[in-house]
Protein backbone atom coordinates (compact mmCIF):
# COMPACT_ATOMS: atom_id res chain seq x y z
CA UNK A 1 0.00 0.00 0.00
CA UNK A 2 1.35 3.44 -1.28
CA UNK A 3 1.41 5.52 2.23
CA UNK A 4 1.68 8.95 0.55
CA UNK A 5 -1.91 8.43 -1.55
CA UNK A 6 -3.53 9.45 1.76
CA UNK A 7 -1.41 12.70 1.52
CA UNK A 8 -2.77 15.95 0.01
CA UNK A 9 -1.07 19.40 -0.94
CA UNK A 10 -3.41 21.00 1.69
CA UNK A 11 -1.97 19.33 4.12
CA UNK A 12 1.48 19.75 3.85
CA UNK A 13 0.75 23.15 3.26
CA UNK A 14 -1.08 24.16 6.42
CA UNK A 15 1.77 22.27 8.50
CA UNK A 16 4.16 24.38 7.02
CA UNK A 17 1.53 27.81 8.02
CA UNK A 18 1.78 26.38 11.54
CA UNK A 19 5.38 26.12 11.67
CA UNK A 20 5.98 29.46 10.06
CA UNK A 21 3.10 31.12 12.06
CA UNK A 22 3.70 29.30 15.22
CA UNK A 23 0.51 28.52 16.09
CA UNK A 24 -2.76 26.73 14.77
CA UNK A 25 -5.06 29.96 15.57
CA UNK A 26 -2.09 32.41 13.61
CA UNK A 27 -2.08 29.45 10.48
CA UNK A 28 -5.80 29.36 10.56
CA UNK A 29 -5.86 33.54 9.64
CA UNK A 30 -3.62 33.01 7.03
CA UNK A 31 -5.22 30.42 5.25
CA UNK A 32 -8.57 31.13 6.12
CA UNK A 33 -9.68 28.17 7.77
CA UNK A 34 -10.93 27.76 11.18
CA UNK A 35 -8.66 26.16 13.93
CA UNK A 36 -10.77 22.92 14.24
CA UNK A 37 -9.31 22.30 9.82
CA UNK A 38 -6.00 23.32 10.88
CA UNK A 39 -5.77 21.11 13.49
CA UNK A 40 -7.76 18.18 12.19
CA UNK A 41 -5.13 18.39 9.33
CA UNK A 42 -1.99 18.49 11.63
CA UNK A 43 -3.93 14.83 13.16
CA UNK A 44 -4.09 13.25 9.74
CA UNK A 45 -0.35 13.88 9.11
CA UNK A 46 0.79 12.97 12.56
CA UNK A 47 -1.30 9.79 11.95
CA UNK A 48 -0.14 9.16 8.53
CA UNK A 49 3.58 9.43 9.88
CA UNK A 50 3.05 7.85 13.06
CA UNK A 51 4.92 10.72 14.90
CA UNK A 52 3.92 14.06 16.89
CA UNK A 53 4.79 17.23 15.13
CA UNK A 54 4.10 19.96 17.53
CA UNK A 55 3.75 20.04 21.35
CA UNK A 56 1.64 22.96 22.80
CA UNK A 57 3.89 25.68 24.51
CA UNK A 58 0.91 28.53 26.18
CA UNK A 59 -1.18 29.44 23.16
CA UNK A 60 1.36 28.38 20.63
CA UNK A 61 2.87 25.33 19.38
CA UNK A 62 6.57 24.20 18.97
CA UNK A 63 7.78 22.01 16.47
CA UNK A 64 8.98 18.58 17.14
CA UNK A 65 12.52 16.87 16.41
CA UNK A 66 10.24 15.41 13.57
CA UNK A 67 8.24 18.35 12.02
CA UNK A 68 11.78 20.31 11.55
CA UNK A 69 12.68 16.88 9.69
CA UNK A 70 8.99 17.26 7.50
CA UNK A 71 9.14 21.13 7.14
CA UNK A 72 13.00 20.72 5.19
CA UNK A 73 11.54 17.82 3.06
CA UNK A 74 8.39 19.07 2.15
CA UNK A 75 9.27 22.76 1.57
CA UNK A 76 10.84 22.47 -1.65
CA UNK A 77 8.62 20.21 -2.97
CA UNK A 78 5.70 22.30 -2.61
CA UNK A 79 7.45 25.48 -4.34
CA UNK A 80 7.85 23.30 -7.42
CA UNK A 81 4.15 21.79 -7.52
CA UNK A 82 3.23 25.49 -7.24
CA UNK A 83 5.91 26.39 -9.95
CA UNK A 84 4.55 23.74 -12.59
CA UNK A 85 1.47 26.51 -12.95
CA UNK A 86 4.01 28.63 -14.44
CA UNK A 87 5.87 26.25 -16.42
CA UNK A 88 2.04 24.65 -17.91
CA UNK A 89 0.98 27.95 -18.54
CA UNK A 90 4.10 29.60 -20.08
CA UNK A 91 2.98 28.69 -24.12
CA UNK A 92 -0.12 30.34 -23.26
CA UNK A 93 0.66 33.90 -21.98
CA UNK A 94 2.91 35.87 -21.11
CA UNK A 95 3.98 35.74 -17.64
CA UNK A 96 5.76 38.34 -15.66
CA UNK A 97 9.35 37.75 -14.34
CA UNK A 98 9.81 39.07 -10.90
CA UNK A 99 13.65 40.16 -9.85
CA UNK A 100 15.00 41.59 -6.73
CA UNK A 101 18.35 43.34 -7.03
CA UNK A 102 19.94 46.30 -5.02
CA UNK A 103 19.77 49.40 -6.81
CA UNK A 104 24.09 49.91 -7.47
CA UNK A 105 23.87 46.87 -9.32
CA UNK A 106 20.73 47.64 -11.23
CA UNK A 107 22.03 51.28 -12.45
CA UNK A 108 25.59 50.08 -12.57
CA UNK A 109 25.41 46.42 -14.12
CA UNK A 110 21.97 44.85 -15.09
CA UNK A 111 20.03 48.05 -16.46
CA UNK A 112 21.89 46.98 -20.41
CA UNK A 113 21.10 42.93 -20.17
CA UNK A 114 17.60 42.89 -18.94
CA UNK A 115 17.08 45.51 -21.88
CA UNK A 116 18.56 43.58 -24.19
CA UNK A 117 16.51 40.85 -22.64
CA UNK A 118 13.38 42.48 -22.87
CA UNK A 119 13.77 43.50 -26.75
CA UNK A 120 13.38 39.81 -27.42
CA UNK A 121 10.97 38.51 -25.04
CA UNK A 122 6.96 40.23 -24.33
CA UNK A 123 7.53 39.18 -20.76
CA UNK A 124 6.71 41.78 -18.13
CA UNK A 125 9.60 42.67 -16.20
CA UNK A 126 8.40 43.69 -12.60
CA UNK A 127 11.94 44.90 -10.83
CA UNK A 128 12.44 45.78 -6.79
CA UNK A 129 15.05 46.76 -5.00
CA UNK A 130 16.11 44.80 -2.09
CA UNK A 131 19.43 44.30 -0.40
CA UNK A 132 20.51 40.56 0.50
CA UNK A 133 18.67 40.48 3.33
CA UNK A 134 15.39 41.34 1.72
CA UNK A 135 16.08 39.69 -1.34
CA UNK A 136 16.08 36.87 0.16
CA UNK A 137 13.00 37.55 2.62
CA UNK A 138 11.41 38.74 -0.61
CA UNK A 139 11.99 35.00 -2.64
CA UNK A 140 10.63 33.35 0.50
CA UNK A 141 7.60 35.10 0.78
CA UNK A 142 6.63 34.34 -3.16
CA UNK A 143 6.86 38.01 -4.01
CA UNK A 144 10.12 37.41 -6.18
CA UNK A 145 10.86 34.79 -8.53
CA UNK A 146 14.82 35.56 -9.06
CA UNK A 147 16.85 37.76 -7.02
CA UNK A 148 20.86 38.92 -7.35
CA UNK A 149 22.73 39.76 -4.20
CA UNK A 150 26.35 39.15 -2.59
CA UNK A 151 26.52 35.63 -2.07
CA UNK A 152 26.33 34.81 2.00
CA UNK A 153 28.89 33.05 3.58
CA UNK A 154 28.91 29.06 4.11
CA UNK A 155 27.44 29.87 7.43
CA UNK A 156 24.85 32.25 6.08
CA UNK A 157 23.39 30.33 3.51
CA UNK A 158 19.67 29.81 3.17
CA UNK A 159 18.73 25.34 3.16
CA UNK A 160 15.68 26.87 0.92
CA UNK A 161 17.27 28.75 -1.17
CA UNK A 162 19.44 27.93 -4.60
CA UNK A 163 22.56 29.87 -5.31
CA UNK A 164 23.91 30.35 -8.69
CA UNK A 165 27.12 32.28 -9.48
CA UNK A 166 27.07 35.50 -11.63
CA UNK A 167 30.06 37.37 -11.56
CA UNK A 168 32.54 38.51 -8.92
CA UNK A 169 32.82 42.25 -6.95
CA UNK A 170 35.63 43.87 -5.08
CA UNK A 171 35.29 45.59 -1.64
CA UNK A 172 36.00 49.03 -2.46
CA UNK A 173 36.46 52.22 -0.24
CA UNK A 174 35.47 55.36 -1.31
CA UNK A 175 35.75 58.73 -0.59
CA UNK A 176 35.86 62.61 -1.96
CA UNK A 177 39.23 63.00 -3.80
CA UNK A 178 39.87 65.79 -1.26
CA UNK A 179 39.60 63.48 1.65
CA UNK A 180 42.18 62.43 4.28
CA UNK A 181 41.84 59.21 3.45
CA UNK A 182 43.02 59.43 0.13
CA UNK A 183 45.30 61.78 0.34
CA UNK A 184 47.16 58.92 3.33
CA UNK A 185 47.64 56.56 0.55
CA UNK A 186 47.71 53.77 3.11
CA UNK A 187 45.55 50.65 2.39
CA UNK A 188 45.86 49.83 6.27
CA UNK A 189 42.47 49.16 7.93
CA UNK A 190 44.27 51.15 11.05
CA UNK A 191 43.88 54.23 8.39
CA UNK A 192 40.28 53.30 7.35
CA UNK A 193 39.41 53.40 11.27
CA UNK A 194 40.41 56.73 12.01
CA UNK A 195 37.82 57.80 9.32
CA UNK A 196 34.18 58.04 9.65
CA UNK A 197 32.36 55.44 7.42
CA UNK A 198 29.02 55.21 5.61
CA UNK A 199 28.45 51.40 5.48
CA UNK A 200 25.42 48.79 5.50
CA UNK A 201 23.47 47.59 7.88
CA UNK A 202 24.36 45.24 10.47
CA UNK A 203 23.47 41.36 9.28
CA UNK A 204 24.30 42.64 5.71
CA UNK A 205 27.11 40.12 3.87
CA UNK A 206 29.43 43.33 3.17
CA UNK A 207 28.78 44.53 6.69
CA UNK A 208 29.30 41.40 8.24
CA UNK A 209 33.07 41.41 5.94
CA UNK A 210 34.01 44.31 7.11
CA UNK A 211 32.88 43.79 10.76
CA UNK A 212 35.24 40.15 11.01
CA UNK A 213 37.98 42.06 9.68
CA UNK A 214 38.14 44.95 11.52
CA UNK A 215 37.65 42.11 14.61
CA UNK A 216 40.74 40.86 13.54
CA UNK A 217 42.96 43.09 13.72
CA UNK A 218 41.42 44.57 16.90
CA UNK A 219 40.30 47.45 15.57
CA UNK A 220 36.41 49.62 16.26
CA UNK A 221 35.01 51.34 13.20
CA UNK A 222 33.91 54.96 13.44
CA UNK A 223 30.12 54.11 11.79
CA UNK A 224 28.97 57.27 10.63
CA UNK A 225 26.07 56.60 8.54
CA UNK A 226 24.50 53.25 8.22
CA UNK A 227 22.43 52.69 4.66
CA UNK A 228 20.43 49.48 3.16
CA UNK A 229 22.50 49.70 -0.63
CA UNK A 230 25.28 50.56 -1.79
CA UNK A 231 24.07 53.63 -4.20
CA UNK A 232 22.89 55.26 -1.06
CA UNK A 233 26.37 54.82 0.46
CA UNK A 234 28.04 56.13 -2.78
CA UNK A 235 26.06 59.08 -2.59
CA UNK A 236 26.79 59.55 1.34
CA UNK A 237 30.58 59.54 0.67
CA UNK A 238 30.16 61.91 -2.50
CA UNK A 239 28.44 64.39 -0.46
CA UNK A 240 31.30 64.41 2.42
CA UNK A 241 29.81 62.08 4.66
CA UNK A 242 32.51 59.97 5.51
CA UNK A 243 34.34 56.73 3.71
CA UNK A 244 31.98 54.67 2.00
CA UNK A 245 32.59 51.30 2.23
CA UNK A 246 30.64 49.06 -0.91
CA UNK A 247 31.09 45.79 -2.54
CA UNK A 248 31.30 46.56 -6.41
CA UNK A 249 33.45 47.91 -9.36
CA UNK A 250 36.34 50.12 -9.07
CA UNK A 251 34.70 52.25 -12.22
CA UNK A 252 31.08 51.72 -11.84
CA UNK A 253 29.21 54.92 -13.10
CA UNK A 254 27.92 55.88 -9.43
CA UNK A 255 31.88 56.42 -8.24
CA UNK A 256 33.11 57.40 -10.88
CA UNK A 257 33.66 61.46 -9.80
CA UNK A 258 35.02 59.25 -6.51
CA UNK A 259 38.57 58.17 -5.71
CA UNK A 260 38.50 54.74 -4.83
CA UNK A 261 40.47 51.87 -3.07
CA UNK A 262 40.37 48.38 -3.13
CA UNK A 263 39.84 46.25 -0.01
CA UNK A 264 40.04 42.99 -1.57
CA UNK A 265 43.37 41.99 0.54
CA UNK A 266 41.65 42.81 3.62
CA UNK A 267 38.33 42.01 3.16
CA UNK A 268 38.41 39.50 -0.14
CA UNK A 269 36.40 39.66 -2.72
CA UNK A 270 32.73 38.63 -3.26
CA UNK A 271 30.58 36.83 -6.05
CA UNK A 272 27.02 38.08 -6.76
CA UNK A 273 24.79 35.16 -6.87
CA UNK A 274 21.56 34.62 -9.12
CA UNK A 275 19.10 33.20 -5.82
CA UNK A 276 15.84 31.12 -6.22
CA UNK A 277 14.01 28.70 -3.93
CA UNK A 278 14.81 25.34 -4.13
CA UNK A 279 12.85 23.41 -6.21
CA UNK A 280 11.55 25.88 -8.05
CA UNK A 281 10.68 25.62 -12.12
CA UNK A 282 12.35 28.45 -13.76
CA UNK A 283 10.06 28.94 -17.19
CA UNK A 284 11.84 29.05 -20.37
CA UNK A 285 12.36 32.71 -20.59
CA UNK A 286 13.55 32.98 -16.80
CA UNK A 287 16.63 30.02 -17.91
CA UNK A 288 17.21 32.60 -20.98
CA UNK A 289 17.21 35.67 -18.86
CA UNK A 290 19.75 33.89 -16.05
CA UNK A 291 21.87 32.85 -18.30
CA UNK A 292 22.33 35.78 -20.33
CA UNK A 293 22.79 37.56 -17.18
CA UNK A 294 25.68 35.26 -16.47
CA UNK A 295 27.16 35.97 -19.72
CA UNK A 296 27.04 39.46 -19.80
CA UNK A 297 28.22 40.01 -16.37
CA UNK A 298 31.01 37.45 -16.19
Amino acid sequence: MIKSQDLTIAHLQTFQLVMREGGYAAAARVCHLSVPSVWQHIQALEKLYGVELFQRVGRQVRPTEAAETLSQQVSSILVQIESTFDVVQQSSRDLPIRLVAGARMMLEDLATPLAAFHKRHPNHLVIRQGNDRRAEELLMEDHADIAMALEPGLERKSPHLHYESAYTVEFLAVARRSHPYVKSRSSELAELARHPLVVTLAGTHGRDALDQAFHREGLVAKIAVETDNSAFTIACASAGMGVGIVAGRSKGELSKKLASRSLSDKLGQRRIVLMWRKGRLLTDPMVELVEQLKAALT
